[in-house]
């Protein structure tokens, strides 16, 4: 376990409201670095890369991603989507951005690859009941890091399917076709979106949010995920 200096007004902060690990829940002390265990840490599974050439759909074109989804990720993100821990979201990209950071800038190293980042959608009764999109949140924190605006309301889910989770591959291949569509086309046209998820699995949710973003005119489509369920 890290610890540091904190100042006394962050300090009284984590007095009243107690710093717990992202991962297991567990009661961190006031001026732990990370806000992840040490036991948790060390289950961290890292991708050997953090970029992959995504080529099946011919819609997105690369995927960045830090970490394999299991093990202590698998904790966190799955607190994150049913436990109602929404800052989770912003520990798991500040988690996983210095991971990444180089292939994302590798290209163009004086300014970013894109222009604009986009979170995959909700439909609204998930998002109510969950009480927030976590792609959102996770875009949040990602456009503080990268420093390019986040846009929501642009890319929409009009259809509340059956959670992918749930569904066989074959089924979860089907399943998104047609349910999103881009309600502000005029905000993306020609743009370069970095698109956000919390994993991926078969990549076919990532897969048909870029199909409705290139239909609608987007110049160019990347995305970032927490983790990755499977190499690609």
């Amino acid at each position: 376990m890290q610890y540091r200096e904190i100042s006394q007004l962050e300090y009284f902060l984590r007095l009243l409201f107690p710093v717990r690990c992202i991962c297991c829940g567990m009661l961190l002390p006031i001026n732990a670095q990370r806000e992840i265990c040490s036991d948790c840490e060390k289950g961290l599974s890292f991708l050997k890369e953090c970029e992959f050439k995504y080529l099946p759909g011919g819609n997105l074109t690369k995927v960045y991603s830090a970490f394999e989804y299991g093990g202590s990720i698998r904790k966190a993100v799955h607190r994150l989507k049913f436990g109602e821990t929404p800052h989770n979201a912003s520990v798991l990209v500040d988690l996983s951005y210095p991971v990444i950071e180089n292939a994302i800038h590798s290209h163009c190293k004086s300014c970013s690859n894109y222009d604009i980042i986009i979170p995959t959608p909700l439909h609204p009764k998930r998002k109510r009941q969950r009480g927030y999109n976590q792609s959102e949140l996770i875009a949040s924190r990602l456009s503080y890091h990268m420093k390019i605006p986040m846009l929501k309301g642009v890319l929409v889910k009009k259809v509340n399917t059956p959670p992918q989770s749930r569904l066989k591959r074959e089924e979860r291949l089907i399943n998104l076709v047609g349910v999103f569509y881009v309600k502000k086309p005029k905000l993306i046209m020609e743009r370069r979106i970095l698109l956000v998820d919390d994993i991926m699995t078969t990549g076919s949710t990532l897969e048909q949010c870029a199909k409705v973003l290139t239909d609608a005119g987007a110049g160019h489509v990347d995305a970032y995920v927490v983790a990755i369920r499977r190499r690609l």
